[in-house]
């Protein structure tokens, strides 16, 4: 009986133990910083389809899809939205999870390119006396002008 009984504990141990390393290694790729990519609508494939996943309405955007602008204020962008990322090397790092979230991207990717976005948020500054935002997007809304 005992020998039974050690065999059993080794199993749900083993178990146990499996299970583990499956949340740790799944927690890990979700919190993983990965490169930050722009997020576009994928417009061209678009057709009256049902549509399962919200994630089938984006793509990544290619370089020069984009405008210029996305690659100034995106920090901005992320900072405002209290968004955690890492700069390396001028490049921008979000958490995996964020990432494969194409909605949030997206709703990101916009706001980093539309100067309404900007004007709005300098506006709310201004009412809330926050001077030293107010000057930062008072740069950024020029840069929409050149």
């Amino acid at each position: 009986m005992p020998a039974k009984y050690i065999l059993m504990k080794k199993k749900i141990y083993i178990g146990v133990l499996i299970i583990i390393l499956l949340f740790a290694s799944y927690f890990y790729w979700q919190n993983r910083y990965v490169e930050l990519r722009p997020v576009i609508l994928a417009e061209e494939n678009y057709s009256r389809q049902l549509i399962f996943f919200d994630s089938d309405l984006y793509k990544f955007a290619e370089p020069n899809e984009i405008s210029p602008n996305y690659y100034k204020n995106i920090k901005f962008v992320l900072d405002r939205s209290g968004q955690p990322y890492i700069e390396k090397n001028g490049i921008i790092y979000v958490r995996n999870h964020y990432l494969n979230d194409m909605n949030l991207m997206w709703n990101y990717t916009t706001r980093s390119i539309n100067p309404t976005w900007f004007k709005l948020k300098r506006e709310m500054d201004s009412i809330n006396g926050d001077y030293e935002s107010k000057e930062k997007l008072d740069n950024i809304i020029k840069g929409f002008h050149d």
